[in-house]
């Protein structure tokens, strides 16, 4: 399992605009590409406008092949025109597992 934390804050006074375009147009497109899209989660105590985004892929092989189609999505890069401008201080990370909430053991590789 891999896990793909992307984060970034919303500039001022585009959140409202930000969270329509992503439930109509980003997510359907995501679920449309069959990525295993865990939430989003916004901050609400702390930075404010701070988004947390999360996917969970079987494998980094999942993640190089869905991620790369879901970005050469031409919807996509219609989607990038509009949020864009809102977006700053993005940041992607790839996770793989030590402990999982079920084990005790770290996970062998």
């Amino acid at each position: 399992m891999v896990l793909l934390k992307v984060s970034y804050r919303l500039r001022a006074h585009h959140v409202a605009t930000y969270e329509k375009v992503f439930a109509e147009r980003t997510l359907p497109l995501i679920r449309a590409h069959g990525l295993n899209f865990r939430g989003i989660w916004r901050s609400f105590v702390g930075d404010a406008q701070e988004y947390l985004e999360l996917f969970e892929f079987e494998s980094l092989a999942e993640f190089e092949t869905r991620w790369r189609a879901l970005g050469a999505d031409p919807q996509l890069q219609e989607i990038f025109a509009i949020t864009g401008p809102l977006v700053e201080d993005e940041k992607f990370t790839l996770f793989d597992p030590l402990l999982t909430g079920d084990s005790t053991q770290p996970i062998q590789d």
